[in-house]
């Protein structure tokens, strides 16, 4: 999905964005943060941090910074009560505003399946991630079941051009995590990889731990 597209359909669905992921897609962030090991005094991306379904996760004296494309998603997440230090800030994933190694970790939930280019996204959290850095993923993906298949392939062009609801979120019904991971080339290591099926191709998912083996 282009960029224009993306901040128009999350600024629209900013204000119910929670609910329906609460409603529909609501999985615990808790051991997802708690597999990167964080230790107090590190730095964290969150990318793209959204209304920060993440953020109650993180740990005292750990600093988060929060990226997203959409103002008004932060707006949310600004909101929330949180224990760690949290900095919000406009960016584009595929092009990152940072230096090389900045950060000692990132998570990333329900990101990739929206991005025009996944494999730019993740090499991109790479370069701003230290060699050795965790990072952990939650999203919505292409089920490894071939009847499922058929049924994400018929809702691939509504997810991504209408969205669910109607222009409030749009995804890649057909993200191919095994292609992203396995087959793409990046510098990384799989320390984990559970995959969410399901018979319902609303409802596919992963939760993955990767380690940045740039050199």
């Amino acid at each position: 999905m282009q960029v224009a597209k993306i901040i128009e359909s999350y600024d629209y669905g900013a204000v119910d964005y929670e609910q329906i992921m609460l409603r529909y897609w609501n999985i615990d962030r808790q051991p997802l943060i708690n597999s990167l090991q964080l230790q107090p005094g590190q730095m964290v991306l969150d990318a793209a941090v959204g209304t920060g379904l993440n953020l109650p996760a993180y740990p005292e004296g750990v600093s988060v910074v929060g990226v997203d494309l959409s103002e008004k998603m932060m707006d949310e997440a600004r909101k929330k009560s949180v224990a760690a230090d949290i900095t919000f800030k406009v960016a584009d994933l595929l092009n990152l505003d940072f230096s090389d190694n900045t950060f000692d970790a990132a998570a990333s939930g329900f990101t990739l399946c929206v991005v025009a280019d996944p494999v730019r996204a993740l090499s991109e959290i790479l370069r701003v991630t230290k060699p050795g850095a965790y990072i952990a993923i939650l999203d919505y993906s292409k089920s490894q079941n071939p009847e499922v298949q058929k049924w994400q392939e018929l809702i691939y062009d509504a997810a991504l051009e209408l969205g669910f609801p109607t222009g409030k979120i749009k995804w890649n019904a057909l993200m191919d995590y095994d292609e992203l991971i396995y087959n793409s080339q990046i510098p990384i290591e799989v320390l984990q990889d559970e995959r969410i099926e399901s018979p319902n191709p609303f409802l596919c998912g992963c939760q993955l731990l990767l380690r940045n083996l740039k050199g």
